[in-house]
């Protein structure tokens, strides 16, 4: 039974991968860029994953056949989480390779430590998901607020693998789906050897489903000082109370 609903799961992720339309010039769909880390990925990787909306994407096309393989940011809802949980990871498992799933935006706020893992020796690889977007906020603006996104776009980023190499560790961008097996191979063998390596994959701007959309519903009160409250008191901007 229980391989049955993994084949099942695997074949509702295809039908969500494999019917879409080739990638746009230099950058891959999120969901095929994704299916081809995990096809790539050593059976005993480590992986953490950040928050946002690919990030969390991401937790579906993980496979681990090992227990203490998975370390998703879940209720610690932390932008930032992945990398240095990674290195966490690393000097607990020095002798497993460890990867963090972090989206742009989040390795903006957290490849500073890329200078820690030089300075203290620890050999991971932060898969950096390069899409020029807060897509978690995004995709909410789009939702909730009319189709009027603010503040999402991350208008210019710098090329992260430059800045890597910059910093003292290996730095590799992918921008097509058949590059990305050998990429990660090449970080697996450079965390064999010590180094760190920071995989920039070049994305496109396709956002996914709301992982949020319970939490954006108008919560069900029941204390008495709250009964003014209703399912269509959304503000003077008139946005639904849930998504469907």
């Amino acid at each position: 039974a229980l391989d049955a609903a993994r084949g099942a799961w695997a074949s509702e992720l295809d039908a969500m991968t494999f019917h879409l339309a080739d990638e746009a010039q230099g950058r891959i769909k999120p969901r095929l860029a994704l299916r081809k880390l995990e096809e790539a990925l050593p059976p005993d990787a480590i992986v953490s994953t950040d928050i946002g909306n690919l990030s969390s994407v991401c937790n579906s096309y993980l496979r681990f056949p090992r227990p203490r393989s998975f370390l998703p940011a879940m209720s610690f809802g932390s932008c930032g989480y992945a990398f240095p949980t990674a290195m966490g990871a690393k000097l607990a498992a020095p002798d497993r390779p460890v990867f963090a799933y972090v989206g742009d935006g989040a390795w903006g706020m957290s490849l500073q430590e890329t200078l820690t893992c030089v300075r203290e020796n620890i050999a991971v690889t932060p898969v950096v998901f390069a899409n020029g977007v807060w897509g978690a906020e995004q995709i909410n603006c789009r939702i909730w607020y009319g189709r009027r996104p603010m503040g999402t776009e991350l208008s210019y980023s710098p090329d992260f693998a430059a800045v890597a190499r910059s910093m003292g560790v290996h730095g590799i961008t992918v921008s097509s789906p058949d590059e990305i097996g050998d990429a990660v191979q090449e970080c697996v063998d450079n965390q064999a050897k010590g180094k760190t390596t920071v995989l920039v994959v070049k994305l496109t701007t396709e956002l996914s489903e709301p992982f949020r959309r319970d939490a954006m519903r108008v919560q069900e009160t029941f204390l008495e000082k709250y009964s003014s409250r209703h399912g269509s008191d959304e503000g003077i901007i008139n946005v639904p109370s849930d998504y469907k």
